[in-house]
């Protein structure tokens, strides 16, 4: 049986790491390896992983000072043996037949280098209420999509397909394709698979229960913090703009340009609601230069000093 090294990045979980664990121990597929890297937690955390290396060889804890997510994934990256990977937050789960179903897919599927499936998120505390989106409300977001070369790239550069928990890949992709970019602190795992995508990968989504990745909704969770999301997608894709320049990708780069607006456009707006306002008015100045809309971005200058100073109600147009 193949190995499936998973690869467990911590910060402060402790709370939830007991259930992210037990949920590899329910999985049908027995063959695997569980890195837990514990990036300077100052919790349970480490005593909460050890106890679960000592009742099983498979789990692996190994520690470092705290450096971000990311470099918490590449470490587990180099240490890991297996010769498929699963990536899987501490506060996150599988379902009990993710494994066993997916490394059977790629087993059976050569030319395939990353298999994903369907998640399901839950609000801590209610395990039992499953949505297909993380407001609840059981709206669908994930791209069913195979394939590989400039259609897969496209579907990438324009919206993130799935979830960190959701792939099982080759580990000769993970080494072809390079580490997680750790100067990100957020949708590192977006642009990961962007990357991907660039180097040739084939991707393919089976539409199975068994293959769910599962993902609790609760308030320290990176996935509620908008603001940070947004500005870290601006940073992913003015990197990301070279790239796809270099490989000439044009449709993607326009694709690509028109997020970067989007995404200023709500940091910006955010900050004159709620931040920085001179941080505000730089993003509205900066996105009027670049799209050459003057009259509209700047207007908006004045209408949200107006909503910030004064509590002014309406909606900008």
């Amino acid at each position: 049986m193949k190995l499936v090294s998973v690869v467990i990045p911590c910060y402060n979980y402790g709370w939830l790491l007991p259930e992210t664990l037990d949920s590899l121990l329910a999985q049908t597929y027995p063959h695997w390896e569980c890195l837990i890297v514990d990036d300077g937690s100052t919790d349970t955390s480490k005593a909460v992983a050890e106890e679960y290396q000592q009742r099983d060889a498979r789990f692996c804890y190994v520690y470092q000072a705290n450096a971000g997510m990311s470099a918490a994934r590449n470490h587990g990256l180099r240490l890991a043996c297996g010769e498929y990977l699963q990536f899987l937050d501490a506060d996150d789960l599988l379902a009990p037949r993710k494994l066993e179903t997916q490394v059977a897919f790629l087993e059976a599927h050569p030319t395939v280098d990353l298999v994903y499936g369907d998640m399901r998120y839950f609000q801590h505390g209610s395990p039992q209420v499953l949505s297909r989106s993380g407001d609840m409300l059981d709206q669908r977001w994930m791209a069913e999509v195979h394939g590989q070369g400039e259609a897969m790239v496209n579907v990438l550069v324009e919206k993130s397909i799935m979830v960190v928990n959701a792939p099982l890949l080759r580990a000769t992709l993970a080494k072809r394709v390079g580490p997680f970019s750790e100067d990100l602190r957020s949708v590192e795992d977006w642009e990961f698979w962007i990357r991907c995508a660039l180097a040739g990968a084939r991707f393919h989504y089976d539409n199975t229960p068994d293959a769910w990745a599962i993902v609790r909704v609760h308030p320290t969770s990176t996935s509620q913090n908008l603001l940070r999301m947004h500005t870290s997608e601006v940073a992913m894709r003015r990197r990301l703009a070279t790239t796809l320049a270099a490989a000439g990708a044009q449709v993607a780069s326009r694709i690509n340009a028109a997020a970067i607006n989007d995404n200023q456009f709500y940091v910006a707006m955010y900050n004159m609601k709620n931040g920085s306002i001179l941080t505000g008015i730089k993003g509205y100045v900066r996105l009027a230069y670049t799209t050459k809309r003057y009259g509209y971005y700047l207007k908006s200058i004045p209408y949200w000093l107006k909503h910030r100073l004064f509590g002014a109600a309406a909606q900008p147009q």
